[in-house]
């Protein structure tokens, strides 16, 4: 299926009644002011043009390619951007199927929300012509946040570039342009034949979740170096800030890195040093931009754990202390109506049974038979001795007595 191109949009909308869905013909197109026919903006796969509805602008985007224009894909960013908080940071897109007559048959359209402001690269070349350094550096942290903010919502644009951001009078960015975007939804389906910019990406880029990570360092360090000295000179052609394809491969001698190297700046110098390494054949985005640039001890690309046979890894992780849960004791019978300790609050270490100690009715049945011993003894010697008739009268009694009381008592 071949789609309308650039001419055929421009001669359908001077047309009246080129409008099928009841919303879009009460739209008015902007027109130009003096030549007065409608002045859209042409990307690589669609044409935009301005419309206003009760004096409320908005943008009407027409599909020139036909892999670039799917309802399906178009429904699910809608609800993405909504549930995960986006709305302030993109250009809000609904898809309307079968929306203009062009060439005898009807096309979809993408209605969106209208974003006053200029792209970054221009909004970039004013704070450069007026060399605004701080306003480039607070750009530079704005930047990061929106990446970090998208990143964190599970989104991809798969294009960021100095065309697809949008820059206010106070400095917001949002983004436009989502062909080639990723959400979790996508996962599953082939990836899009658009590849982003060639001054922003890898080549052979894998289309995913982290495809954000390169393009957003290769802005972000523009950005912070711009910032440190807005004299870029003749590295800016109108497709890029400051880098562009033929400075993502080594030996990284070309006037782009000279011009940073001359800054010797130490932010830019580690910037630098890591736009370097993301460069190396095979490397891939693994996490976010904020991940990247998190300070670390070493380069989060160099913590992978290596291992040679013999020898222990180069980083070991610190080992995980079990959780220890009290397991209870057994269970023991027990007579009902019986009192209960909860074991958990309750529960004692067992007592040891006590030494058995001699008692004092022990103590006194030996007294009292020596006792009654000595009195017979000295019967033995003088039966008429003071005290003898008495001292076995006594022991033989208490001797008695104490001998009765134990076997009652077990003592």
């Amino acid at each position: 299926m071949r789609y309308p191109g650039f001419d055929d949009y421009m001669k359908a909308v001077q047309q009246p009644d080129v409008f099928t869905a009841d919303e879009l013909r009460r739209l008015e197109l902007v027109v130009h002011p003096v030549f007065g026919i409608p002045s859209p903006a042409s990307g690589t796969s669609a044409v935009v043009f301005k419309a206003t509805e009760a004096g409320e602008a908005g943008a009407l985007r027409f599909f020139t390619r036909a892999d670039a224009g799917n309802g399906r894909r178009y429904t699910a960013l809608h609800d993405h951007f909504v549930t995960r908080d986006l709305l302030g940071v993109v250009a809000l897109p609904r898809w309307i199927d079968d929306g203009i007559r062009v060439n005898g048959r009807t096309w979809p359209v993408v209605r969106m929300q209208w974003v006053e402001g200029h792209t970054l690269t221009r909004h970039v070349d004013d704070l450069v012509s007026r060399q605004d350094t701080a306003a480039l550096a607070r750009l530079a942290v704005t930047w990061r946040e929106l990446v970090d903010r998208l990143q964190r919502a599970d989104f991809a644009h798969g294009d960021l570039q100095h065309g697809n951001v949008l820059v206010d009078e106070h400095g917001t960015m949002r983004l436009v342009d989502f062909d080639c975007s990723w959400i979790a939804a996508f996962a599953s389906s082939a990836p899009p034949s658009e590849t982003g910019h060639r001054n922003y990406q890898l080549a052979n880029r894998p289309w995913g979740r982290w495809m954000d990570t390169f393009p957003g360092l290769v802005v972000y360090l523009s950005l912070v170096a711009l910032a440190r000295n807005p004299e870029r000179g003749a590295l800016s052609t109108g497709e890029n800030l400051l880098l562009a394809q033929q400075d993502f491969r080594p030996p990284f001698d070309t006037p782009a890195w000279s011009f940073l190297s001359s800054l010797r700046d130490s932010r830019v110098d580690e910037l630098a040093d890591r736009l370097k390494r993301c460069c190396s054949p095979g490397w891939t985005a693994t996490g976010g931009l904020d991940y990247l640039l998190a300070p670390s001890v070493a380069p989060w690309w160099e913590r992978t754990p290596t291992v040679v046979p013999g020898t222990a890894p180069t980083e070991v992780p610190a080992p995980r202390v079990p959780l220890v849960v009290p397991v209870p004791p057994p269970a023991e019978p027990r007579n009902e109506g019986a009192p209960t300790a909860v074991w958990w609050k309750e529960q004692t270490a067992p007592v040891p049974p006590a030494r058995r100690r001699p008692g004092t009715p022990a103590v006194v049945a030996v007294a009292s038979l020596l006792g009654a011993v000595t009195g017979l003894l000295s019967l033995a010697v003088d039966f008429d001795a003071p005290g003898g008739p008495i001292a076995v009268a006594l022991g033989v009694v208490v001797f008695g007595v104490v001998v009765l009381v134990g076997l009652l008592k077990g003592a």
